[in-house]
């Protein structure tokens, strides 16, 4: 049983907005499905297509909406800001039938463990570090690191549904998976720069 307010789980919400015909689905679409729900399905929404491995580059708007999106959480915002040029956007039926087929299966089955469990109460200031640290999941999507997008997209994905579903021990787990995984591809990024500066400075 979800303990989600409108009783609807994020997936079959995106699932609605996907089998939509009537018209071209373009981004706007997605948010508009989600109505008045809580930043941790826009979270799950922005990482979904992100769990598949993608070469570098491809993933750079869905991330950069989540970055954007995280950084306003964490400084208490509560209303989305979409800009306009980007809610018109229209999504590819090939990227379409990905979510549906790949992410979204996924997405389902994480919900049946995360979903299901007895279902606490998040205080402000743990909400606003979850989003924190999906801030700097999306970054790292963003950077040019081959198929490690399905890494922190998998995180961000498991962080919306602690949020949604208000519950403190996985929060906690998610976030310090999160951060060591952004400490451990961090300082391996700053030793691979460092090394390479070095090279260019013997060979000048």
């Amino acid at each position: 049983m979800s303990h989600l307010p409108n009783k609807q789980l994020p997936s079959q919400l995106i699932r609605d907005a996907i089998s939509n015909t009537d018209h071209p689905l373009k981004v706007e679409d997605i948010i508009s499905a989600l109505g008045s729900q809580s930043f941790g399905l826009i979270f799950i929404v922005m990482a979904l297509p992100l769990i598949i491995p993608l070469p570098p580059g491809v993933g750079f708007l869905p991330a950069a909406l989540l970055l954007i999106w995280a950084i306003q959480r964490a400084l208490g915002g509560t209303i989305l800001w979409l800009p306009k040029a980007i809610g018109k956007r229209e999504l590819s039926q090939g990227f379409i039938n990905k979510i549906e087929n790949k992410a979204l299966p996924m997405c389902e089955r994480l919900e049946k463990i995360f979903l299901n469990s007895r279902p606490g109460k998040l205080s402000e200031t743990e909400i606003r570090l979850a989003s924190i640290v999906v801030a700097f999941q999306s970054i790292f999507i963003m950077l040019p690191t081959p198929f490690l997008n399905s890494l922190w997209a998998l995180i961000t994905l498991l962080m919306g549904l602690t949020i949604l579903n208000q519950n403190r021990a996985f929060l906690w787990l998610n976030m310090s998976v999160g951060l060591l995984a952004v400490f451990a591809i961090g300082s391996t990024i700053y030793a691979g720069s460092e090394a390479l500066l070095e090279e260019l400075f013997d060979m000048l």
